[in-house]
């Protein structure tokens, strides 16, 4: 009894080692700048910000929270950190002795040839507790509990990458939609200016100083904007209706006040030292990384698969020919005993699993430095596009002003008799096509912003309760 108490203390230090690879983080290099990024703003950097703080738009908080409450591609994100949470436990549970109650019956035949003092037909009852227990002396169920905590690790980030990925989809739709808005406001106006050149048109030709060709050019002018209209209506019910699905509602329009002009989205721009602040708030790279860290233990759970596995085991209980007998005195019984499995020949399915789990490992490192340099790709796509587009709005702003001036020359020109109709209609056009392309920029830059936000894996901070 001293040499199987001796064995077990020593079974339960031995197994605090584990063997297989250590955990490397895996090297890259890192790019120290970003690719026509010039500008470094003063305040504090929207890597830092979180999404309440960069999005003022009162109506569009409210449309994130809605989003982060009720969207269901979250739920579903949360329902996964809960089951690889739960994981964790089941694999951390083989690490302790596993007891059952058991109990059974037999009845036999036994033979008179060979044991001719027994009666002929015999039977036993048994009732009792049977413990098994896997000694972990090699490390074996160790790794497999440091992978499954880094696969719950894992999850919690993906969840986290959903929040990111919601923000930033309700906030660009809703930019998107404010956009349109716009575009439609715009559609709206020019057909009341175009409508008022299609009458003064018609009332020169019913004077008699104006063709029928200028009546028919103006009408095809007034109804090619006129369609327009509807066909932006159906694109704000789709931006809607997108939003309702991240909403959790079912298809219907979005209430706003808010228009994209007084859109007030200038977070200040991130600073030096953006690379390693990537690493650290993305949830995607945060999540490849504990999958790396997942593959390195199951490759140690595979290694030590090639060393005996011991199993030790006991029952304590009573047994007798009746049921009433199993728990008297002289029914009590108990064994004690282990056993030393070691892997000889087992077609080389062992070999091969280490060499499956090795190259899951390689696949593992892959994709998480994928994961960085896509990473440093979206925001520096970003970052350009946040530089250059504010010069393209500057530079159609100019243009706006300029075409509008022209189309009034021009209508007080024709009115003078000093011009055509072409150029009247000609002027409007280029007015109207202007005003469309601002408006379309001036929500691009919003998205670059988001972008940027997405980029840089702002979004899944738990928002600050008011007290």
């Amino acid at each position: 009894m001293k040499q199987t108490t001796l064995f077990l203390i020593l079974a339960v230090f031995v197994s605090g080692c584990a063997i297989g690879p250590r955990y490397r983080e895996p090297k890259m290099e890192l790019p120290q700048s970003y690719r026509s990024y010039k500008t470094v703003e003063q305040g504090e950097a929207m890597v830092n910000m979180p999404w309440w703080k960069v999005f003022n738009d009162q109506t569009l908080q409210e449309l994130i929270r809605e989003t982060l409450a009720n969207n269901y591609d979250l739920r579903a994100a949360a329902a996964r950190v809960d089951e690889a949470r739960a994981q964790v436990g089941v694999t951390r549970s083989q690490i302790m002795p596993h007891t059952d109650l058991t109990s059974s019956v037999s009845r036999d035949r036994n033979s008179k040839d060979l044991y001719p003092w027994l009666e002929p037909l015999t039977s036993t009852y048994t009732g009792g507790f049977n413990t098994a227990w896997e000694v972990d002396l090699w490390g074996k169920i160790r790794q497999s509990i440091r992978a499954s905590k880094a696969e719950f690790l894992a999850t919690e980030d993906a969840r986290r990458g959903v929040m990111v990925t919601l923000v930033a989809d309700a906030a660009q739709t809703y930019f998107t939609i404010l956009e349109l808005d716009l575009e439609l406001d715009i559609a709206t106006k020019t057909l009341k200016t175009r409508s008022d050149n299609l009458d003064l048109f018609r009332k020169r030709f019913q004077g008699g100083t104006a063709s029928g060709l200028e009546v028919a050019r103006a009408e095809a002018d007034y109804q090619q904007t006129a369609a327009n209209i509807p066909e932006i209506e159906r694109q704000i019910a789709i931006q809607e209706n997108k939003l309702s699905a991240l909403l959790g509602r079912n298809p219907g329009p979005i209430q706003r006040t808010a228009t994209l002009d007084k859109q007030s989205f200038v977070p200040a721009m991130p600073g030096s030292g953006l690379p390693s602040e990537v690493l650290k708030r993305r949830p995607d790279i945060m999540g490849a990384e504990q999958m790396v860290r997942a593959a390195n233990a199951t490759v140690g759970v595979k290694v030590d698969e090639f060393l005996p596995l011991v199993n030790l085991n006991n029952f304590v209980g009573g047994a007798g020919e009746r049921p009433s007998k199993v728990f008297d005195s002289d029914g009590y019984t108990w064994t004690i005993g282990g056993d030393v499995k070691m892997p000889l020949f087992q077609g080389g399915k062992n070999v091969y699993n280490y060499k499956a789990a090795k190259a899951q490992w390689q696949q593992s490192v892959a994709y998480y430095k994928q994961t960085v340099v896509t990473a440093f790709h979206e925001v520096a796509d970003a970052l350009v596009g946040i530089e250059k587009i504010k010069k393209v709005r500057e530079e159609q702003e100019k243009q706006v002003e300029a075409l509008k001036e022209s189309a009034k020359l021009s209508l007080s020109r024709y009115d003078a008799g000093l011009s055509s109709y072409i150029e009247v209609l000609d002027a409007d056009q280029q007015y109207y096509s202007a005003q469309t392309s601002l408006a379309k920029t001036q929500g691009s830059q919003l998205i670059y912003y988001v972008q940027l936000y997405r980029a840089l894996g702002g979004g899944w901070q738990p928002e600050e309760t008011k007290k």
